[in-house]
C-alpha cells in the first residue's frame, strides 16, 4: 500500500517518540524516588530533616534583624528554649602536659598593693581601676580576686587545651599583627575581667596589650537580674570608648529564669545590629560563660558537655547549674545572627582549677579561675577570632 508523504514521516518518527516517552517516565520515576525517602548520611542511620529554603530565607518585618538570618545547622533549640541539641559539641581535649608553658605566665594580684611592692620589677606598683582598665605598657595587668593565691598554694596547671580549630601554640607577635592598630574592648563581669587580663598579659611580648581594655558591666544592660548590677550598660561603654572590636559576656548575675536571660541576649543583639549600622567599622562578638563548681580533679577532659552534667553544684547564687544550657541558647542565636564568639566551653572540664578547688585555699570561690591556668587558652581563641574573614 502506498503511504502518503505525511504518513511516511510519521512512521519514521514513531521510534523517536517512543524513546522520548520512556526517558520522560524515567525522569519522573527518579524524582519520585528522591523525594519519597528522607536524606541520609552514608555514615549515619539517623534521618535528617529536610529544610524548605523558603522557610529559611523568608523575613518577618516584625522580627528583629538578627532573627531574619538563616538558623544554624549545628546547635538547635526548641521554641520555648527548654531543650537544645548540639551534635558537634566542643572540638578538642585537655592533654596532660606536665612541663607546659604559658602565654601569660605571671600573675599579679589585684587586691594587694603589698604583693606588688614585693615584686615591683615583675608587676609594677600601679593600681588598675576596677571599672575600666587597659593593658599596662610595661607590666602584666592585675588579676581579679585571689587567682594568684593558687600558685602560693602550690597549684600548677598541667593540662593544655588542644583543638584542630586552634593553633597548637600562641604567637603574640602574629596576633598583634592581625590586630593592627585596632582596639578591643571586653565588657562583662569579674570573670570577663579575668579573661581580659589574661589576654592583655599574653600580648605583652607582641606589644599590643595597651590596645585591649576591660569595662565592668555585670548584666550588660544596666538592669538588676537578682545578683549584682555593677558598671555601666555595654552600649554606654562602647559609645564612650568607641572601640573597633567589642566582646561581651553575661550570665553569673542573671539569677532570673531563662526567658529573662534570652530577653537580655535579644536586647544586646538588636543593639549590636543597630550600632553596627551607624558605625560600620565596629565589629562585635560574644564570649561564653565561665563555668562554676569545684572538684579535686579535672572532669571529662575530652567532653566538656559531660563535665557540665557530672559536676555537683553546691551553691546556686549564680545559677551555675544553668550555665551550659544558657551557653547553648546563646550560641544558637549567635549562629543564626552570624555573630562570632569566643567559645570557652572547654572550661567546664576545669573545675579543678577554680580558686577554692586548690588545697589550702579559702572556701567560697568556685567561679574564678587560678592564674596561670586554663584561661591561658584565650590568646589562641582571640587569634582565631581575628582570622574571621569579615574582620580583616
Amino acid at each position: 500500500m502506498q503511504l502518503s508523504k505525511n504518513q511516511g514521516h510519521l512512521r519514521h518518527r514513531r521510534p523517536l517518540l517512543a524513546i522520548a516517552i520512556l526517558l520522560a517516565c524515567a525522569i519522573l520515576l527518579a524524582e519520585n524516588n528522591n523525594t519519597a525517602e528522607p536524606a541520609y548520611d552514608a555514615h549515619d542511620d539517623t534521618p535528617k530533616t529536610l529544610i524548605d529554603p523558603k522557610s529559611v530565607t523568608s523575613k518577618d518585618p516584625s522580627e528583629p534583624a538578627w532573627r531574619q538570618v538563616a538558623p544554624s545547622q549545628q546547635i538547635s533549640c526548641n521554641v520555648d528554649g527548654t531543650s537544645c541539641l548540639d551534635p558537634v559539641g566542643v572540638v578538642g581535649e585537655w592533654v596532660h602536659v606536665p612541663d607546659r608553658t604559658f602565654a601569660a605566665p605571671v600573675c599579679c594580684r589585684w587586691v594587694s598593693a603589698e604583693f606588688r611592692k614585693k615584686k615591683p620589677k615583675v608587676c609594677g606598683t600601679e593600681q588598675a581601676n576596677a571599672q575600666f582598665y587597659s593593658g599596662f605598657p610595661l607590666y602584666p595587668q592585675q588579676m581579679f580576686g585571689n587567682a594568684c593565691k593558687c600558685e602560693e598554694n602550690n597549684f600548677t596547671d598541667e593540662y593544655e587545651w588542644r583543638s584542630p580549630h586552634l593553633p597548637k601554640t600562641f604567637n603574640p607577635v602574629d596576633t598583634c599583627r592581625l590586630l593592627g592598630d585596632r582596639t578591643a574592648l571586653f565588657v562583662g563581669d569579674s570573670t570577663m575581667s579575668q579573661t581580659a587580663s589574661t589576654l592583655m598579659n599574653s600580648l605583652l611580648p607582641g606589644h599590643c596589650q595597651t590596645q585591649v581594655s576591660f569595662a565592668l558591666s555585670d548584666t550588660l544592660v544596666g538592669k538588676p537580674f537578682g545578683v549584682f548590677n555593677r558598671g555601666k550598660a555595654w552600649k554606654d561603654w562602647v559609645n564612650e570608648v568607641m572601640p573597633d572590636i567589642t566582646v561581651v559576656a553575661v550570665g553569673a548575675h542573671v539569677k532570673t529564669d531563662d526567658a529573662s536571660y534570652l530577653g537580655l541576649v535579644d536586647e544586646v543583639l538588636s543593639g549590636m545590629i543597630e550600632m553596627q549600622s551607624r558605625h560600620p567599622r565596629m565589629k562585635f562578638a560574644w564570649k561564653t560563660q565561665q563555668p562554676g563548681g569545684c572538684t579535686n580533679e579535672i572532669l571529662s577532659p575530652k567532653d566538656a558537655a559531660a563535665a557540665a552534667r557530672t559536676i555537683e553544684y553546691t551553691r546556686d547564687k549564680f545559677n551555675w547549674d544553668k550555665f551550659y544550657h544558657r551557653d547553648l541558647l546563646l550560641l544558637e542565636r549567635l549562629n543564626r545572627a552570624k555573630i562570632p564568639y569566643l567559645d570557652m566551653r572547654m572550661l567546664y572540664s576545669r573545675s579543678d582549677a577554680h580558686i577554692s578547688s586548690v588545697k589550702g585555699s579559702q572556701p567560697g570561690d568556685c567561679l574564678h579561675l587560678c592564674s596561670p591556668g586554663p584561661l591561658d587558652v584565650i590568646g589562641r581563641l582571640f587569634h582565631h577570632l581575628l582570622l574571621n574573614e569579615k574582620w580583616s
